[in-house]
């Protein structure tokens, strides 16, 4: 037989075996890798989404935590396993799009991962101790201003996203404030607590119990829509911030190379889950809400996410501890 022939043969087959694979993904477990150690507001979204894919296709999600690096090493492991859809990564803001501008890293995200869907974003939240002169953002500003050596606010470290969206937020104002890092969020709510410090902006899963009990103000929230866990607390927004929308986010991510069939599935997939009321239930209790759409959006997404925090970043001349 002619070898073009043979050939031809050959590629009409193998395209056959990849198109009936992709149509009948998933035929084994899928293992969803998280960066960071279990507990935290990641590993949640990730664990409620495998439980609804795995409700949706009848197949074993299994969820593999690979802390270590600011979650380089869980990136990485994606990044470098078969592009065949059966290794995905809950990826997440800091180490997706702030750490890549702070500083060298072992991953190119652009290059090495593939974007699936934007899960869920969740709120920061501006607070402050019911003793503090204010009951309003106005007031706050004012008190702001009021201070001839400032105000001392805390994150959770150095380019942390509690870091960055103070930063955005003071500039968008036009106030100054010295900041206190702390090596994690819990040292930066003590010291707040303590009086140490005399604000924060703190992601809302572990500051909405402080607001629920009476031992943090909340003045606002940062996200287009209100916490439904924080009704009564007002968006930037609305307060005359227009267009202000910062947040911590969960998206979905793959290996680069996956096949578009299969990611498409993916998509599809997880857009159904999150629209399911045990889904939003489940992020209500995070003070998080679903995001959803399209793989493209999540890539336009990620590029303005990047663009934004370097521009932070390079402004204030923010450096990694």
């Amino acid at each position: 037989m002619n070898l073009k022939i043979v050939l031809k043969i050959f590629s009409a087959s193998c395209l056959i075996v990849l198109a009936d694979a992709a149509f009948s993904y998933p035929t084994k477990t899928v293992t969803i890798v998280v960066p960071f150690t279990p507990g935290g507001a990641v590993d949640i979204v990730a664990r409620t989404v495998a439980t609804g894919l795995a409700e949706k296709w009848a197949q074993s999600v299994v969820v593999e935590n690979k802390p270590g690096g600011g979650g380089a090493i869980g990136i990485q492991y994606v990044a470098r396993s078969n592009p065949d859809g059966y290794t995905l990564l809950l990826g997440s803001v800091g180490p997706i799009t702030v750490n890549p501008s702070l500083g060298p890293v072992t991953y190119d995200v652009g290059k090495e991962l593939a974007p699936i869907v934007l899960i869920a974003k969740t709120p920061a939240v501006l607070v402050t101790l019911p003793t503090a002169p204010v009951q309003n953002l106005n007031q706050f500003i004012a008190w702001a201003k009021s201070k001839p050596d400032g105000l001392n606010y805390g994150s959770a470290g150095n380019g942390n996203i509690t870091h960055l969206v103070n930063e955005y937020f003071l500039n968008s104002a036009g106030i100054s404030a010295r900041h206190i890092p702390y090596k994690g969020s819990a040292p930066a709510i003590a010291d707040l607590l303590g009086g140490q410090i005399d604000f924060m902006f703190d992601v809302v899963p572990t500051a909405q119990p402080l607001i629920k009990s009476g031992k943090f103000k909340a003045i606002a929230v940062t996200t287009m829509k209100r916490s439904s866990v924080l009704p009564d607390v007002p968006t930037l927004d609305e307060l005359g911030y227009k267009g202000f929308d910062v947040s911590s986010w969960f998206s979905l991510m793959a290996p680069a190379g996956t096949p578009k069939d299969v990611l498409n599935q993916i998509n599809s997939a997880v857009n159904e889950v999150l629209k399911s009321s045990k889904f939003r239930d489940r992020l209500d209790t995070i003070g998080a809400y679903s995001a959803g759409g399209s793989p493209e959006e999540l890539n336009q997404f990620i590029k303005s996410e990047t663009i934004r925090w370097k521009k932070v970043i390079d402004e204030k001349g923010i450096k990694p501890e």
